[in-house]
């Protein structure tokens, strides 16, 4: 049985709202209040909702914000020889993650949430690029991976962008996504650290109306999206806000600001 249906997949402050035709079991019941997804029919949307750049910025969203660091990593030119491959720069990177994740636990007490990517490609000037590494990390790992760098890259570049409290990190997921080109199309274009945290998914509930998408309370909308089948009817539409904090939860529901009544006089 299809029935429309809204979801919303939360990623830190980021709120993403999504109206389309699921499928949905005879059985389905509407749930009370915005609650977790089930695993079945959450499975079912993960699968529909894959994307190298949302996937990937919604891990960012989740794990990082004010403080923490943009690295780009490169090779001086006695660290990167005439053959280096792809494969090698990767393997290089995995001996460095090793012993950053090593010494930042002894520094911290803490194991190392971070994101990586090895890149062959200048977004900016659409052209190859020499080999070089992108990662994301907490604010107190910069100044540990700056000078391990120097045992694996030599006087290579090693540049470092702290990020601000936009909330909504998608423009950089797309700009690492951006600077890997002409890989196998079922490889992963970039790793992450295990155990960091994930998108939910919230609130499935029948609506009656595709196009009444309305945003959450007190947040910014960063993006709206229409997807139209062959005759011009939309089926389905998208909308990805930002709340100033994380949305709170209670007991497996989703609590979402709503606007005060108004006082009466």
């Amino acid at each position: 049985m299809r029935k429309l249906m809204q979801y919303y997949i939360v990623s830190g402050p980021v709120i993403e709202i999504r109206r389309s035709w699921m499928s949905i079991d005879r059985d389905y019941q509407k749930p009370r209040g915005t609650r977790r997804v089930g695993s079945s029919t959450e499975q079912k949307i993960r699968a529909n909702e894959k994307g190298r750049v949302r996937s990937l910025a919604r891990l960012l969203n989740c794990n990082y914000g004010t403080g923490d660091v943009h690295a780009v990593l490169k090779y001086d030119a006695q660290h990167y020889p005439a053959g280096l491959t792809y494969e090698q720069a990767r393997d290089n990177l995995k001996k460095f993650l090793k012993k950053l994740r090593k010494k930042y636990r002894a520094a911290t007490g803490k194991n190392l949430q971070a994101v990586w990517i090895t890149a062959n490609w200048s977004p900016h000037r659409d052209a190859p690029a020499a080999l070089h590494h992108h990662l994301v990390l907490p604010g107190d790992a910069m100044q540990i991976a700056w000078e391990l760098w120097d045992s694996f890259g030599g006087t290579g570049t090693t540049k470092m962008e702290t990020l601000d409290n936009r909330g909504d990190h998608t423009d950089l997921a797309a700009y690492l996504c951006a600077n890997v080109h002409g890989r196998p199309a079922n490889e992963n274009r970039w790793g992450c650290s295990r155990g960091m945290e994930r998108p939910e998914i919230f609130g499935l509930q029948e609506v009656d109306d595709i196009e009444d998408v309305q945003p959450v309370y007190s947040s910014i909308v960063k993006d709206v999206e229409e997807i139209h089948d062959e005759e011009g009817r939309c089926i389905s539409k998208y909308m990805r806000c930002v709340l100033p904090e994380r949305p709170k939860r209670k007991g497996g529901m989703l609590i979402l600001p709503k606007r005060k009544p108004r006082k009466k006089e």
